[in-house]
């Protein structure tokens, strides 16, 4: 553990009881910020801190102002250093602050994408009649069509469902390999959410399917618009 401790004078009588019980404990490193080299802080310190004595920007020089300031500027700096030193990214931020403004930019497709049952996935050999029962049901106005291996073949929406029985006769026959649409758009999991989402409003569609390591034939969870938007990414 490591306690940081900062006092402008470094002589403040609260500061005497934490610094006994830090050096009973010698798994716990103190780091001192103070302006006064012959102070209790710095020579009890692990680590000392010695900012600039300045004077104070208020009148009588007593009310905390540029001392403040200059040991706010040394926080900093030790924070920064300590994020280069462990290479702390964004996303190791995103994952210590979950609910913060940056971390629901960094939201990925992996966050918020629907897996599993939740997955509308169907067999390509099935007929247009039981794909239109399942498109229905699931609710999400397409389905990802597969192979016996479970490789993805293709995708067919609500809309071309319509389109199809409007050209067909008896569409409800057919089945799925016939009409799908085949490669479908794919996205890694690991995709920011808001590119996503560009990528649907260039497309023109509502849903993209999500892949893993490159490996396009197996699609691991679908993302729908709907899910970005409300996920508050913006």
């Amino acid at each position: 553990d490591v306690v940081i401790l900062i006092s402008n004078s470094g002589q403040s009588y609260e500061l005497k009881n934490i610094i006994q019980y830090v050096s009973r404990n010698k798994n716990i490193k103190l780091i001192g910020i103070t302006s006064k080299k012959n102070s209790i802080l710095f020579k009890n310190s692990d680590v000392p801190f010695l900012t600039p004595a300045i004077k104070e920007a208020g009148p009588e020089n007593i009310v905390p102002t540029s001392s403040t300031t200059t040991q706010l500027a040394l926080g900093d700096a030790i924070a920064i250093s300590c994020m280069v030193y462990k290479n702390f990214t964004k996303f190791d931020f995103k994952k210590i602050h979950p609910s913060g403004t940056l971390s629901l930019k960094l939201k990925t497709v992996g966050d918020l994408m629907l897996t599993g049952n939740k997955m509308p996935t169907v067999d390509q050999n099935i007929n247009m009649k039981k794909a239109l029962s399942i498109i229905n049901r699931k609710k999400l106005g397409l389905l990802i069509v597969r192979n016996n291996f479970g490789n993805t073949t293709g995708i067919i929406t609500d809309g071309d469902l319509k389109r199809i029985a409007q050209k067909y006769n008896k569409f409800e026959k057919l089945e799925l390999k016939r009409v799908m649409k085949k490669n479908p758009i794919s996205v890694d999991y690991e995709t920011l959410a808001a590119t996503a989402l560009s990528i649907m409003n260039s497309k023109k569609i509502t849903s993209l399917c999500i892949h893993k390591n490159r490996n396009k034939k197996k699609t691991i969870g679908i993302i729908h618009m709907h899910d970005i938007l409300k996920s508050n990414i913006n």
